[in-house]
């Protein structure tokens, strides 16, 4: 199967690709707070306990079981029930390395450190490494774009039909997607490897995998941009 490129799929069209498949899940504004929340705790360093999981629903205008069912439906936990990754950040060993005010993290999929820095409003410093050939990508990822791209790397998205994946398990969206969406140093480099997949692939350089990080996520990176408002002017009011 020849490999599909960027001029065959659209920032649009990959976009259409993945609201099919539900990705990300059509998600309310009240899970949307809640996910933000998360990730405003995972970027402090330190697991999410139980107890500030249930503030973070409350917060959110959830009920307990409501904030838990969710949580418990896109995170990853460690042995003691913390939460330590959710929807793309984690604080697992992962491919794809976030790094955000000097904490480490790490990122499910190469594409998620597109989207989950917009909806931080943080700046991250990416590492990465092509799948065959372990070449390394570092790029600088600010909430408006590609602040530095130095070997002008590109991403492969998988095109997929909702039949191939299972949005209701967490390790189907994992293995059967993000195992699929990686950086490569160049074009060239990302055709060579898919092309060995049964599957076909947009390769999107990076200003375009970002875009649709922009699009897909937008009701995500609103809401986060919201909540750091609304944060940041209580903030400056009791100051």
């Amino acid at each position: 199967m020849s490999t599909q490129t960027n001029n065959a799929y659209s920032i649009q069209k990959v976009a259409d690709n993945l609201k099919r498949l539900g990705l990300p899940p059509d998600w309310d504004e009240r899970t949307n707070r809640l996910l933000a929340s998360i990730y405003r705790e995972l970027v402090k360093g330190t697991p999410v306990n139980a107890a500030t999981v249930d503030s973070l629903a409350a917060a959110s205008g959830l009920d307990h079981e409501a904030g838990k069912e969710f949580v418990d439906g896109v995170s990853e936990k460690d042995e003691a029930g913390n939460v330590v990754g959710a929807v793309g950040l984690s604080r697992n060993e992962h491919s794809h390395k976030f790094e955000v005010d000097g904490v480490g993290l790490t990122t499910w999929c190469a594409w998620d450190t597109l989207f989950i820095a917009q909806a931080l409003g943080k700046t991250a410093n990416v590492t990465s490494y092509a799948p065959d050939s372990g070449s390394e990508v570092t790029l600088e990822i600010s909430p408006t774009g590609v602040v530095a791209n130095p070997v002008r790397a590109v991403v492969s998205v998988v095109m997929l039909d909702p039949s191939q994946i299972d949005m209701e398990s967490l390790e189907s969206v994992y293995m059967v997607f993000c195992h699929q969406i990686h950086f490569f140093p160049s074009r060239e480099d990302a055709e060579l490897w898919s092309a060995e997949s049964e599957s076909d692939f947009a390769i999107l350089s990076v200003d375009d995998a970002f875009e649709v990080g922009s699009i897909a996520f937008a009701d995500l990176i609103e809401v986060a941009s919201r909540e750091r408002s609304t944060s940041e002017s209580t903030q400056s009011f009791a100051a």
